[in-house]
């Protein structure tokens, strides 16, 4: 069984160390969560490692590949990514932008070919959004474009998915749909997924294991009931917390104390 492997990675901005030695591995068909205080380098950590932040040192794996020798479209076809919620080509239908997800497959003129329109089809079926398909970008509400950079990623058939806060800016309602499809998805497709929460209750509900940072290290890994800890948060965020486990057919719930 493959895995995707991130060792001892470190990032750097000029002189400031922003990831220091990280060490992680993400089974196929599992969520593994991302967490710590604003600045902790979960966003750099899912950009050093989709190639979009240079790595200082270190090596990202998947089954045996170092994915930081691979030129961007080799490394397109093993690591799709779902940046944060952020307005997309308002020109674009749904279908045209889905298809982007393509770009690693397709030859130098850009041209689809029947497996990159079925690969696009499979990714709105899974994602929900056939309905759709010719609607422009501009016309969606911030959950519907969300499935869609979803469903751009997923077009890629990639092994691995990368989710940068994917819920920001969503309702309730859209957030709950769109971790359960998510957590879906890797069940179904056998995807490694590594994604950047805030909200430590959707962490409890949805991941499978979590990591915790803190400027820049990791300083918990492990199952949510391991990294979830009232001592471990209130080391990561300087705010007191009670963990409530006793609530009957749900994960434990992270309630902050009153100063």
């Amino acid at each position: 069984m493959n895995h995707f492997t991130i060792s001892d990675l470190s990032v750097a901005y000029q002189t400031v160390q922003v990831l220091d030695r990280i060490s992680l591995q993400v089974a196929p068909g599992e969520i593994l969560a991302l967490i710590g205080p604003n600045g902790a380098g979960k966003s750099t950590l899912v950009r050093a490692v989709s190639g979009v932040v240079k790595i200082k040192q270190g090596i990202v794996s998947y089954g045996g590949c170092d994915m930081t020798q691979l030129s961007p479209p080799e490394r397109a076809r093993i690591l799709g990514v779902v940046p944060q919620a952020q307005p997309v080509g308002g020109a674009f239908t749904v279908e045209q932008t889905v298809l982007l997800g393509r770009t690693a497959y397709m030859n130098w003129l850009g041209q689809a070919s029947p497996a990159d329109l079925e690969a696009v089809h499979w990714a709105m079926e899974k994602t929900r959004i056939e309905h759709l398909a010719q609607r422009r970008n501009a016309e969606l509400s911030g959950g519907e474009q969300q499935r869609v950079l979803l469903a751009r990623a997923l077009a890629q058939k990639t092994a691995v998915l990368l989710l940068d806060e994917p819920t920001n800016h969503l309702d309730l309602r859209h957030q709950v749909n769109f971790l359960s499809l998510v957590k879906d998805l890797a069940q179904q497709e056998n995807l490694a997924v590594m994604m950047a929460l805030h909200d430590l209750n959707q962490v409890s509900m949805y991941a499978d294991r979590v990591a915790l940072l803190v400027d820049g290290c990791l300083l918990a890994l492990g199952s949510p009931a391991e990294v979830l800890t009232e001592k471990n948060l209130h080391t990561a965020y300087q705010t007191r917390v009670q963990i409530l486990s006793d609530i009957d057919g749900y994960p434990p719930l992270i309630l902050p104390r009153r100063a």
